[in-house]
């Protein structure tokens, strides 16, 4: 199995050779996020109500793919913990523990969403849209959550893959279903005249097919894992149960040790993704209840060109994570400490990059996604991309510190920063509108405030060395 043990090596050299794929996978997980609007604006001629029927369901969306997340982090902090002290045979039995486990919630939360779906969007003020765009965004997300399965088991097969140091196999998967996504979206809307329930059922086929291949990849996959070595050449794992050469069939399917540590990891991260998530679908209800669809296609557009950025960090992020706890694994915190500074480095040269690129072509950016050219949507969508991309440096710096101390274990510092950048964003844009009636406008410039408090209080958990202490519990 491609694998790679990451204690051992030249540390940022070893992180973003790892990262590097996870980086383009990426790009293709958010063009596969963003097809859909892309086709809705270019393919169905309806002056942008199919645009903003898809955006408008968007965040909830979102929700669903951050709670799969979330189980992926989890699992992949527990699984590239225990590969990385070499004790295999525990590596086997965490993969299948984290997989049963996501198909349980796979199967509670697809229940959940068929019968929220209808009054959450209500909730959302999408109504204030008018019908066309409320009904569409209802038929888009009701098929999108009878695919919810295959989007958890997706995600979190990926993140197991990846916590073996094999970041490569999710990315060939996920070009797969982007180009399979595509092109059967378009069959479906332009051939099919399908509309945006093409693009929920071309969703839902590309997700299902790449759903199922990763799987059986991956269990054939974990079954070429190696034997465990002899305790006196582990010595690290001494402090361990003791290890045994069982035969893959020998291994339990399930430990409730292991899954008790992935849902001690997963939790907080699911508090984190979906909580931002969730702070996302506040927000999208207090845009929706301006009252304008052009509104909201522009802020959907601009979010989704926003959101390719802030996931390049997040995604070197989490391979900071594992980097970290594979390190922390074979007690090598010096490592991990000199990959910290090689990946803030290298991530504020991206982020100032990044914010060249979109003040120059923010207006071309946001044009793509609407056939007409609509020019309060281009716009209202520039003008959020002009106001966040300046404080992008700052946003990077709390994404690099909170995949550093989440893969030492301290969950805590990492939800605080979190919660702390989600609450003063939201809070601050109910406050601007409802009580100080400021335009939309204010509602952009709730973003970087809350980046910068969360980025001092991430950047403090480091400077407080709790981690370190985190970091020598048992798994």
């Amino acid at each position: 199995m491609a694998t790679k043990d990451m204690s051992m090596g030249k540390p940022i050299k070893v992180l973003y050779a790892f990262a590097l794929p996870m980086i383009i996978s990426v790009l293709f997980q958010q063009f596969y996020n963003i097809a859909d609007s892309l086709i809705a604006g270019n393919f169905i001629n309806d002056d942008g109500i199919a645009l903003a029927a898809v955006n408008a369901a968007y965040p909830v969306t979102v929700v669903f793919i951050a709670i799969g997340n979330g189980f992926g982090v989890g699992g992949s902090v527990v699984i590239s913990r225990i590969f990385g002290s070499k004790q295999y045979s525990r590596t086997k039995t965490a993969t299948l523990t984290a997989l049963i486990n996501i198909f349980v919630f796979a199967l509670i939360f697809t229940l959940v969403g068929v019968f929220t779906c209808k009054p959450l969007l209500s909730a959302m003020n999408s109504q204030d849209l008018g019908q066309d765009v409320f009904s569409q965004s209802v038929d888009y997300l009701s098929i999108y959550i009878y695919g919810l399965t295959f989007l958890f088991v997706y995600n979190v097969v990926s993140s197991i893959f990846q916590a073996l140091g094999n970041s490569k196999m999710p990315l060939f998967l996920l070009i797969f279903s982007t180009v399979l996504n595509v092109i059967v979206d378009i069959i479906f809307v332009k051939y099919c005249n399908l509309g945006v329930k093409g693009l929920a059922w071309g969703t839902f086929l590309a997700q299902g097919i790449a759903s199922v291949l990763s799987f059986v990849l991956l269990l054939v996959n974990i079954s070429k894992l190696p034997k465990d070595l002899p305790v006196e050449e582990n010595a690290q794992c001494q402090e361990e149960q003791p290890l045994t050469k069982k035969s893959w069939k020998e291994n339990p399917i399930f430990s409730l040790s292991i899954w008790s540590s992935i849902m001690m990891m997963s939790l907080p991260s699911i508090l984190q993704n979906s909580t931002v998530s969730i702070g996302q679908l506040f927000m999208q209800s207090l845009i929706n209840s301006f009252g304008n669809a052009n509104l909201v296609a522009a802020y959907g557009s601009a979010f989704k060109i926003n959101y390719i950025i802030i996931s390049i960090f997040l995604t070197i992020s989490n391979a900071m994570a594992t980097f970290t706890s594979q390190n922390i694994g074979a007690g090598r915190l010096d490592r991990a400490k000199e990959g910290l500074k090689g990946g803030l480095v290298s991530m504020i040269a991206i982020a100032l990059v990044s914010t060249t690129i979109y003040m120059i072509f923010a207006k071309g950016l946001v044009g793509a996604f609407i056939n007409n050219k609509n020019d309060e949507i281009i716009s209202i969508g520039s003008q959020f991309l002009y106001i966040l991309a300046p404080f992008y440096i700052v946003v990077c710096i709390k994404i690099i510190f909170d995949g550093f101390i989440r893969g030492a274990g301290d969950m805590a510092g990492f939800t605080s920063a979190t919660m702390t950048d989600l609450l003063i964003r939201v809070g601050l844009s109910y406050i601007f509108v409802k009580a100080c009636h400021l335009s939309y406008v204010s509602i952009w410039w709730s973003w970087p405030i809350g980046w910068l408090l969360g980025a001092t209080v991430s950047v403090l958990f480091y400077l407080s060395k709790r981690w370190q202490k985190t970091s020598l519990r048992k798994l």
